[in-house]
This record gives C-alpha cells, sequence and structure tokens, in this order.
C-alpha cells in the first residue's frame, strides 16, 4: 500500500572529487541511514554520463553527483539537519561543492517497502 514521505534530494558539482572521496561519502550516507532515526533509504552517487544506454542523453547541466534521502516524514528531515553523522558527510563534499540546488518533495504514493 502507499505512504508518504518526504525525499530530500541534492545535486552537487563537485571539483577534485576523487573515487576514494566517492566511496567515503557513500559509506557515510549508508551510516547515515542506518543511525537517523526515520530515513527509510538513502543514496549518494555520481551522476550517470552517456553511457548509460546507447541512447541516451544527460541533462545534468554539469552536476556531477546528487544524494537521495527518503525520511517516513517531515519531523525525520528536521532531525537528519543537525544530526552529527549527516554534518560528517557535509564536512566530506562541502569543500568539494562548486554549486548544489537542493529540494524536498512530500510524495503522497511513494511505495511501501519492506521492513
Amino acid at each position: 500500500m502507499p505512504r508518504k514521505v518526504v525525499q530530500h534530494v541534492v545535486i552537487f558539482k563537485l571539483e577534485n572529487f576523487s573515487n576514494e572521496q566517492l566511496e567515503l561519502a557513500v559509506k557515510q550516507t549508508a551510516a547515515m541511514a542506518e543511525s537517523i532515526p526515520g530515513i527509510l533509504a538513502a543514496s549518494f552517487a555520481q551522476n550517470a554520463d552517456a553511457d548509460l544506454y546507447d541512447t541516451y542523453r544527460p541533462y545534468t547541466g554539469g552536476f556531477t553527483h546528487t544524494l537521495l534521502v527518503t525520511f517516513t516524514d517531515a519531523q525525520a528531515l528536521k532531525a537528519y539537519d543537525t544530526h552529527p553523522v549527516h554534518l560528517e558527510l557535509g564536512k566530506m563534499v562541502i569543500p568539494l561543492m562548486k554549486e548544489a540546488i537542493a529540494t524536498d518533495t512530500v510524495v503522497d504514493t511513494f511505495p511501501d517497502l519492506p521492513s
């Protein structure tokens, strides 16, 4: 049965972000999902390039990476905002950030995830 969730999306333009730094950011994002109450799912990844499939045309506008976090509700998003594990991810990413766009969306028809 579908449920209502809050999705937090941050799209970054990161400069000089190495594969090692990406691995650390991915691990830190997983730590967020495990330690911050109310996170249903979280991912940090490099944006797809022209090799995703043969006719794929990326519309990234130069943005290189995306953080996607799905929360149970707005209160969980609020708690995440100042949580130390989230702030640690910021310490990894912000120094290399040229630009970012963030948005929060309420999704009324999110599919139920297995526990």
